[in-house]
This record gives structure tokens, C-alpha cells and sequence, in this order.
């Protein structure tokens, strides 16, 4: 081996500065996040004379060399060889055995691994290096401990006796003890044996064999517990296993155990295939001991997307629950605890230049005591749309759907509609106005047992729709900034002359939700089983407010419809004689986006017969960032079902320090005076560990009273609850924060403003 000393001369080559700073990069330790990592490449600081690949350069204050034997080297030793760097005190090269032995304390580094200790051994034919004493940090990762024996030989490391963390200081938070530790350059995973698992010094678990993560990169194994307390369920445990079976698929398996429920197992399992990708869930509960019947509880979830080719698509997304009362007992992912439904759809889908096609089957599962509504199974529609020729196109619109009711096979119905229309548009910068012409021909072929039902049903109606809009804008001044201001008035009429429908069943149909922009729809209801007269004129105005930059930063909106002549059209029968007034609600929205913090969502229904407001929601929200915000809101509505709904609420998260974060919301029903939902969450994180305490209080909304053991008939139910959370950073990620807890409580959180910026 051909070894190349550099001579004493060379020591004014590098600065004392430079020597003290590769000496202690590994000893001093901060106690921030941002200090518990080293300065990089620190070693390179020092200025060394390039040296051939394979041979290694020797530095030091005095030297003793023996030709083709041993060289001794005493004094701010530095040895450098093919990347790695040693600095000590005494060092002994052996040529003829290719060895270096250094003691009296050692700095070693090989790019990956920055060590000290008491002594090192090197032996260059095997590529091996052994250290003693030594404390260690990996170069590339928040991870360090301690090793009585480090054995360094092809990109693997091996620890003996020893310790891993990823927090800093002298006393962790948590790390692991192991009589033995494997981590390997190129893996983003290391191997312990026979190790111990130590909370503040504290041991807390035993484990033959464990791996662990020492990068983000994704990993088999056990995912943080969670331990809850509700006064339904009882104590809870989860405790979480992923499989991380592909780089496109891996599964989560979590055993959940309740007190007073029993122990439920759920499962998720995710794939992705080039255009495919899905998910499939599974919860299980074979025995609750709550219930008096209908003991077994479940919920499946599937979730499919594919694009076929550039013109087909697919889409499926179905969820199933055992009971009534499931989303309200254990909550979901894929729903809300509010909810009045589940919704399920598989569609085809064709999209080309002139047409669109979709074949689509799909069902509500309603959520409480109500009549079963009707499976679409299936239904199919085709809709062409011919190139606009001066103004001019035309399209036709066509649909075959069959319905089968969910409990009854004898209720099941026909529909076939067609409907071609013929548009004129003319569009200038200041202006654009709008004509339309439609025939809707529909046709029915009924089965139910309601003797008001025909078998056979059609319907023809002409419809004629005029709409108009100017855009008007200017340049305003607010205080010292220049603004850009748009005015939209618009105005419409719309015309559909009446038909008794009453003899047609409701399949698909429900009244439209009401706001500025539903004012000018030409219709007032979804489907096609109730087709409202009109002969009305809707007119309103919208106005916004820009920045120099185009962002918007106000929108209000004011209209209403006037009936020329009283509607008559509702969904049943019963109402069919009731006719709306000949003018509708004012409808008011503002969305306004104060400053880059502040902003105001507020919409309005007011009746002016009866000076009362039909509907209404406001939410205010100052928003710092995503961790910090403050949002009150406030929501009425009017014979809901018979009933008046008043709520105020407020929710609200915040840092109150780099390490602590407080969440919290509360749901008052001013209507029946009481308290719907209320939750308080607090997070401590450090570097290294979080610990996450929430409690809640909401009303429980038991929709099967009949099989639950613990009923009480007359009284408001509630259920409180507490969870625990601890979660420890450098062996597993979690990057859910408090506000997740504000978006799966029961009302949940949503952004109160939607502007086009």
C-alpha cells in the first residue's frame, strides 16, 4: 500500500480555529431543533493537499517514521483517506498491515457519520473501522446517541451497547437502548435488537426486535396509539399497524378496543395504477354491548377513479353503515356526524368535442326514520351541443332513467326525457344578453301502490328564457389606494306555463337552495319529476372591488324574483294549492376579504310579506395562517321540517407559542337553549415528542332509541369524551394538526369566503 506523509512544514496549511472546530462539532449540543443537527462538511474547512484516490494524508505536530514498517504521530493529528477524516492526539499507521490505531480521544467523519470517542481501529484492507466510547450523529439526519462499540464497514453501521434518539440535550425526551443496533447508508430504516424503549429516562417497553425509520420515507410497522374516553363507549385504546406493501399500495389495520362496546377492528387499504387510483375501508364491530338488537356494527367505503382513454372516464364512491345511529356512536372519515344521508354514485363518463354521455346508477341511504327514497339503476344521458354559428347553437338534451324504490320492489318507475333547445348570444365588453328556447318532452311508466300515481304519464312544456347583463367598472380611490370597481346589473325573465304534475311520484326531486346566483336558474327544483310554472322577471346587481394586483377583495350581491303570475308547482300534494307570493325573498350576499387577516361571508332570504328573515348565515374569521384563526359564526332557517333553526357558534385555533397549541369550538342552539357541540383541544410539541389532550360535549342525536340499553325516553342525550394523544417525532410523522380536530367535529370548519383570487 503506498502511503504519503505529509511533513510537520505542512501544518501552517490549516488554522488552530479550523482544528478546534473539527474537534468539537460533535460535542456541543444546543438545546433548539435548529442546533440539534452539526454544521455540515466542518472538516473541510481544513486545507489539506489533495491526496490520490486509495492512498491517505497525515498531519501532525511531530512525527516518527519507520520506513515500509510503522509511523507514530503525536500532536493535532488530522488523517484523511478517501473521504473520511480522523483528528486526535496519537495516532500509529501501520503500513504492512494496512492498520491505523488512534487513542487519548477521536474525531472521526465519513460524510455519513460524524463520531467521537476514546480511541478508533482502521483496517484499510477490510474497509473496517471500530470505535470505543464513542457518541455519534448521523450527518444527513436529526439522529444521535451512543455506542460503547462502533464497528463502520461497507455503508453499514453496527452499534453495540447502545442508545438512538432524534432530541437534543443531554437528558432526551425519549430514545431507545439496545444491546444492538444496524443502520445502513443506502436504507432509510434501521434494525434494533433486544431493545428498550425509555420515556424521560424511563423505561416503558421491551422489544426483541425493532425497526425504525431514520428518514421520511415510508415503513411497515406500528403507528402512534390513541387513547380516548367517552361516556358512550367507555376507555379506548387504537393502536394502528401499517403495511407499506408497494411504493403504489400499502393497507393500515387498527384494532380499536372499548369498554363498554367491545374491541372493533377497522382496515383501509390504498392503491394507485398509472390512471387508477382507490381506497377501500372496513370497520367491524361483530358485538356491541350496548345494543339490545342489531348488536353487529359496521361501515364499508370504496373509492375508485380511472381515466380509461382521454375521452372516458370512471368514477365509483359508495358508503354503507349498519345502522342509524353508526356516524353519531363512532363518527367517520367519510361522512359527518350531522349528516341526514349517505350518498352513493358509479358513473361512466364521455366527453368529447359536441357530446357528453354518462351512464350512472346511484342511491341515498336517508339517516333516521323516513320514507326510503329510490335507487337511479340505472340511468343514462346523452347531451349534444352544435358549434355556435353568429350567436346561434343548438343541443338536445336526452335521458332514460329507471327507478326502484330501496324497500318496496313493487314501487319501481320509467322516465325518458328529451329536451332540444335553440340559443342566441351576444357578447360585447359592456354587455351580453342571452335568449333561449326549450321543449321538454318527458315520459313516465309507473308501478306504486298510491292509487294518485298513473301508470303512464306525459308531459310537454315549452319554456322561454331572456337574460340581459351590463359590465360597468371604474377606477376608485380609498383612502391612499387605487382600486378597480365592477357593477353587474342583470335582469331575466323566464317563462313555463303550469301543468298538474301531482300524478307523477317524486324519484330524483327536491327544491333548489336559494342564493344570488340560483335567482337566475330556469328552474326551481332538482330533477325532472316537478317542472315549476313561471312567468316571472328576476333582476339584481353585483358589484366588486379589486386591488392593483387583481385580487378581489369585496363581492356583494342584491336581487329578487317577481312573479307576474302565483306558482302553484310544489313536490306533494297536500301543498299544491299553496301559491308563493308574487315576489320571492330579497336575496343578499357579501363576501368581503377586509385585509390579508379579515374576512366577512354574510347571505340573507328575507320575506318581505311577513318581516321575517327566512334564512341567513354569517361568519366572521381573523386568520393569521393555517395554525392560528378565530371564526364566529351565526345561522338561521325557517320551517326546516316544521321546525326553526337559531345557532351561534365560534371556533377558533391558535399558538399560543412556538410549542403550545389550544383548538376549541362551541355549537349553541339558541332555538331549544342548549349547548349542541363544544370541544377544547391543547398540544405541547417539542423537537422530538407532542403530547395532544382534547375533551368534548355534544348533544347525542340517538336515532334508533329502540335498541340502545341505555336510553332515557324525555331527555336531551349527551356525550362527553376526552382523548389522549402522545406522538413521538423521528419514529413515525404525523403532520395532522389541531385544526383536523375543528374539521371532524360535528359541524365542522369551512372557510368563510370564496372570492376569485
Amino acid at each position: 500500500m503506498l502511503l504519503r506523509f505529509i511533513t510537520p512544514l505542512m501544518l501552517l496549511s490549516f488554522t488552530g480555529d479550523a482544528l478546534a472546530a473539527l474537534q468539537n462539532q460533535n460535542v456541543q449540543q444546543g438545546m433548539a431543533c435548529e442546533a440539534s443537527r452539526p454544521a455540515e462538511n466542518v472538516i473541510g474547512s481544513v486545507q489539506l493537499q489533495q491526496t490520490e484516490a486509495g492512498t491517505i494524508g497525515v498531519e501532525s505536530r511531530s512525527a516518527e517514521i519507520f520506513a515500509d514498517e510503522k509511523a507514530y504521530f503525536t500532536g493535532n493529528v488530522i488523517i484523511h483517506r478517501d473521504g473520511q477524516w480522523l483528528s486526535t492526539s496519537k495516532a500509529t499507521v501501520d503500513q504492512q498491515k494496512g492498520e491505523i490505531i488512534a487513542s487519548d480521544g477521536i474525531t472521526f467523519s465519513d460524510g455519513y457519520l460524524n463520531v467521537t470517542g476514546d480511541s478508533l481501529f482502521l483496517d484499510l484492507n477490510e474497509d473496517r473501522a471500530e470505535l470505543y466510547n464513542s457518541d455519534y450523529r448521523l450527518q444527513d439526519h436529526n439522529a444521535r446517541g451512543h455506542a460503547e462499540r462502533l464497528s463502520l464497514s461497507r455503508q453499514e453501521v453496527l452499534l453495540q451497547d447502545s442508545s438512538f434518539t432524534t432530541c437534543p440535550g443531554d437528558s432526551p425526551a425519549w430514545q431507545l437502548r439496545a444491546q444492538r443496533i444496524q443502520i445502513n447508508e443506502t436504507s432509510d430504516f434501521g434494525e434494533a435488537w433486544h431493545a428498550r424503549f425509555e420515556l424521560f429516562d424511563v423505561p416503558i417497553l421491551y422489544l426483541p426486535y425493532f425497526n425504525f425509520p431514520i428518514s421520511d420515507a415510508r415503513k411497515t410497522g406500528l403507528l402512534y396509539p390513541t387513547f380516548d374516553s367517552s361516556s358512550n363507549s367507555g376507555f379506548e385504546v387504537e393502536i394502528p399497524y401499517y403495511f407499506n406493501i408497494a411504493p403504489n399500495m400499502d393497507a393500515t389495520i387498527a384494532p380499536v378496543y372499548m369498554s363498554e362496546r367491545g374491541t372493533m377492528l377497522k382496515s383501509e387499504y390504498r392503491y394507485l395504477f398509472g390512471q387508477n387510483a382507490g381506497q377501500f375501508n372496513l370497520e367491524y364491530l361483530g358485538n356491541d354491548d350496548t345494543r339490545i338488537e342489531n348488536k353487529k356494527r359496521y361501515l364499508w367505503h370504496v373509492q375508485h377513479a380511472a381515466q380509461i382513454n382521454p375521452d372516458l372516464s370512471f368514477y365509483l364512491d359508495a358508503t354503507e353503515i349498519s345502522d342509524d345511529n353508526y356516524l353519531n356512536d363512532f363518527g367517520s372519515d367519510f361522512a359527518g356526524r350531522a349528516d341526514t344521508h349517505l350518498y352513493r354514485v358509479a358513473q361512466l363518463d364521455y366527453d368529447n368535442d359536441n357530446w357528453t354521455a354518462q351512464l350512472r346508477t346511484e342511491d341515498y341511504e336517508l339517516i333516521g326514520d323516513y320514507r326510503s327514497p329510490y335507487r337511479t339503476l340505472p340511468q343514462l344521458s346523452v347531451d349534444y351541443s352544435a358549434k355556435t354559428l353568429h350567436g346561434f347553437s343548438a343541443g338536445i338534451y336526452n335521458e332514460l332513467t329507471y327507478f326502484q324504490n330501496q324497500d318496496q320492489s313493487r314501487e319501481y318507475a320509467t322516465r325518458a326525457h328529451i329536451e332540444p333547445s335553440l340559443r342566441y348570444r351576444y357578447e360585447k365588453p359592456a354587455f351580453d344578453t342571452e335568449a333561449e328556447l326549450s321543449y321538454l318532452y318527458t315520459r313516465y311508466w309507473q308501478e306504486s301502490p298510491d292509487s294518485a300515481i298513473a301508470e303512464s304519464v306525459t308531459r310537454t312544456l315549452p319554456r322561454a328564457r331572456v337574460r340581459a347583463r351590463m359590465h360597468l367598472e371604474r377606477s376608485v380611490e380609498i383612502g391612499n389606494d387605487q382600486y378597480r370597481q365592477t357593477l353587474s346589473p342583470q335582469i331575466q325573465y323566464l317563462y313555463v306555463p303550469y301543468e298538474n304534475q301531482q300524478d307523477i311520484g317524486i324519484y330524483d326531486t327536491s327544491l333548489l337552495q336559494d342564493d344570488y346566483h340560483g335567482l337566475f336558474r330556469s328552474r326551481r327544483f332538482s330533477g325532472l319529476d316537478r317542472i315549476a310554472e313561471a312567468n316571472q322577471v328576476t333582476y339584481g346587481i353585483s358589484s366588486s372591488l379589486f386591488t392593483q394586483n387583481e385580487r378581489e377583495m369585496l363581492r356583494a350581491s342584491l336581487g329578487q324574483i317577481y312573479n307576474i303570475e302565483d306558482s302553484r308547482t310544489q313536490l306533494f300534494a297536500a301543498n299544491e294549492e299553496t301559491t308563493t307570493s308574487s315576489n320571492s325573498e330579497w336575496v343578499a350576499d357579501i363576501n368581503w376579504a377586509v385585509d390579508e387577516n379579515w374576512s366577512l361571508r354574510s347571505s340573507i332570504q328575507y320575506d318581505t310579506e311577513l318581516n321575517s328573515t327566512r334564512k341567513s348565515q354569517t361568519a366572521i374569521e381573523f386568520r393569521k395562517d393555517n395554525s392560528n384563526l378565530v371564526q364566529v359564526s351565526h345561522r338561521t332557517a325557517t320551517n326546516i321540517l316544521n321546525n326553526d333553526i337559531e345557532q351561534v357558534g365560534t371556533q377558533a385555533v391558535w399558538s399560543a407559542s412556538s410549542r403550545w397549541q389550544v383548538a376549541a369550538n362551541v355549537f349553541y342552539d339558541l332555538t331549544h337553549d342548549r349547548l349542541n357541540d363544544a370541544m377544547v383541544g391543547v398540544q405541547y410539541s417539542s423537537c422530538c415528542w407532542a403530547l395532544r389532550v382534547s375533551a368534548y360535549r355534544r348533544i347525542n342525536r340517538d336515532l334508533e332509541p329502540a335498541f340502545s340499553a341505555n336510553q332515557i325516553n324525555g331527555d336531551t342525550q349527551f356525550d362527553n369524551g376526552i382523548s389522549i394523544q402522545f406522538i413521538i417525532s423521528g419514529l413515525a410523522s404525523d403532520n395532522s394538526g389541531l385544526i383536523n380536530m375543528l374539521e371532524k367535529s360535528t359541524y365542522g370548519y369551512r372557510r368563510p369566503f370564496y372570492l376569485s383570487n
